[in-house]
């Protein structure tokens, strides 16, 4: 509070300094306002003093600070009564009389704020706001930051160290028998589902501190299972295997339904959020809207395309899809209408589509990933909004081009994603039995994880824990991935939960420092968190840092 009435005085002070632009009177008027505002402060001083039974700073202030200013002369003879109560109690309740006191120092700001003029107002907790944007652009800065913990200080730059990232091994699951095609988190990061080309696919729980255990084996698929499926409710699960989608209980593990609307393989698909109803897409060039409670088709959507790969809105607004014929299509469901972005120069594999819809991967079969910042082309929209479309706002060039494995052909089918606390990172898998991670704004190469010794054919960041990763591989084994900060602190989801915002308090500007907040100066010192690897790292380096002793 004292900062942001210092700065309003120092506001007016200049002012008067600039008596060249300012009426005589409106000068004469403003410094007789300042007067008043300084004794309105130092009468929250000498009250405080008094608080405090410090009657010598009490009376210096009276002489020597108030006295001089000339105004108010009835109320410098009541606040020099004071000094001469006898006992702390009464002390205490003429102080609370007059309006002073530690406690009071809110009501000396609505005094000061009635007095001053609208146009040089300080908005109320604007240091606070301006303070806290510096910090998330420190944060957002760093390329390692992800879910700090700690407090910051406002004494050093934020910095995150690699341990903030999930570079170690901490469990190999190896249960499949034969390639995994397919891996991916629940929304509440609670389980994991991993699809196999021996035909099952497997549910496991994830726990904290604990490694993860089988929950289902999900079997009785005739071909590959090839992509699996969350339900946005987690309840129910989605295997993907040939032409057939089996829909699954989660608590149970028990087959639901069986639906084989498709006459090839079925190459995608994705819930709505009402968790009952999907859609499924597949290279026959049609898109099935399906009735998961009881297996059957609600509608049948003609493609000219074959579908390669779909995500959906989170809120069901807009269906994305990818073609094999170079081009991403988007396909609005409440008026059916579709719109395109430019063609790709290279042919598509599969897509991700950032949880907020703000954010577009396209993963092409040269090495490369493309970011499409959608933004404004996902809102919900109606006609009767009687504004511009936006479908009609779509991006004509990528935000961001991530290249891996030497920009080689890619001969299968590899899947991306997004990750982090704000889904900040973008992490795909390569032929070369990496798993490529990059900063998802800067574009930049962050690390490579080795370990696996087959291609890395998918990835998925837990949703809910931003420090843990798994990636699924021809070596038929699932690796997780933990940061080394979740390992040293533990329990990384509650860290997570945590908001570092906001970073200050309300006692940490109190003025002069009162018996509650005299360590406010100590927790705003506290030691920045995390912070730790060498920021020039990359390349190989950062390859050889990832390496930790694996839990067999």
């Amino acid at each position: 509070m004292r900062i942001r009435v210092l700065g309003t005085l120092a506001q007016l002070a200049y002012c008067l300094r600039r008596q060249d632009c300012c009426p005589p009177v409106c000068v004469a008027g403003w410094a007789g306002v300042l007067l008043v505002l300084r004794f309105l402060i130092l009468q929250q001083k000498y009250l405080e003093a008094l608080e405090r039974q410090d009657l010598g700073s009490a009376l210096t202030c009276l002489r020597h600070e108030m006295a001089p200013l000339g105004v108010h002369e009835q109320q410098l003879h009541q606040l020099a009564a004071l000094l001469l109560c006898p006992g702390t109690g009464d002390v205490a309740a003429r102080t609370f009389w007059l309006g002073g006191g530690a406690a009071h120092r809110g009501h000396l700001l609505s005094l000061l704020q009635a007095k001053l003029p609208p146009n040089l107002m300080i908005p109320e907790g604007r240091l606070e706001v301006l303070v806290e944007q510096a910090l998330e652009a420190q944060m957002s800065r760093c390329p390692f930051h992800n879910a700090s913990e700690s407090r910051l200080s406002l004494f050093s730059d934020y910095y995150a160290g690699l341990e903030c990232l999930p570079t170690s091994t901490v469990q190999i699951l190896d249960q499949h028998t034969d390639e995994v095609w397919h891996v991916a988190f629940s929304h509440d990061g609670t389980m994991l589902a991993t699809g196999s080309k021996d035909r099952t696919a497997i549910l496991w729980s994830v726990q904290q501190r604990v490694r993860l255990e089988v929950m289902h084996v999900l079997e009785g698929h005739s071909q590959p299972v090839a992509l699996l499926s969350w339900s946005p409710d987690d309840r129910r699960i989605i295997t993907c295997s040939g032409e057939t989608l089996r829909v699954w209980d989660v608590a149970t593990g028990q087959l639901l339904q069986t639906c084989s609307h498709h006459r090839e393989s079925v190459s995608s698909c994705a819930w709505l959020p009402d968790s009952r109803r999907f859609v499924s897409g597949s290279t026959d060039r049609s898109v099935f809207l399906v009735d998961s409670s009881n297996g059957m088709e609600l509608q049948r959507w003609k493609r000219a395309y074959r579908v390669q790969d779909m995500a959906i809105t989170r809120d069901g607004g807009v269906l994305v899809m990818a073609s094999t014929e170079r081009r991403v299509f988007l396909l609005r469901l409440s008026d059916m209408r579709e719109v395109s972005l430019p063609p790709e120069t290279a042919p598509i594999t599969t897509l991700a589509l950032c949880p907020d819809g703000r954010f577009l991967l396209v993963a092409l079969n040269c090495s490369t990933l493309q970011l499409w910042a959608l933004g404004p082309a996902m809102d919900p929209y109606s006609p009767l909004d009687m504004g511009p479309d936006p479908l009609d706002s779509l991006p004509v060039e990528p935000a961001a081009v991530y290249r891996f494995s030497n920009g080689e052909p890619v001969r299968f089918v590899l899947r991306c994603g997004f990750g982090g606390s704000d889904n900040t990172f973008v992490v795909h898998g390569g032929e070369d039995g990496m798993v490529y991670v990059w900063h998802r704004d800067s574009g930049e190469l962050l690390f490579k994880l080795s370990g696996h010794t087959g291609t890395v054919n998918a990835v998925s960041w837990n949703p809910t824990n931003p420090y843990m990763l798994a990636s699924a591989s021809d070596d038929k084994t699932v690796r997780i991935w933990l940061a080394q900060e979740a390992q040293q602190r533990g329990s990384a989801a509650a860290a997570a939960r945590r908001k570092a915002l906001p970073l200050l308090q309300s006692d940490l500007l109190g003025w002069p420092a009162s018996a509650n907040d005299s360590h406010a100066a100590a927790r705003l010192a506290a030691p920045i968190g995390p912070s730790g690897a060498d920021s020039g790292m990359n390349g190989d380096a950062m390859t050889a840092a990832a390496a930790a002793p694996v839990e067999e």
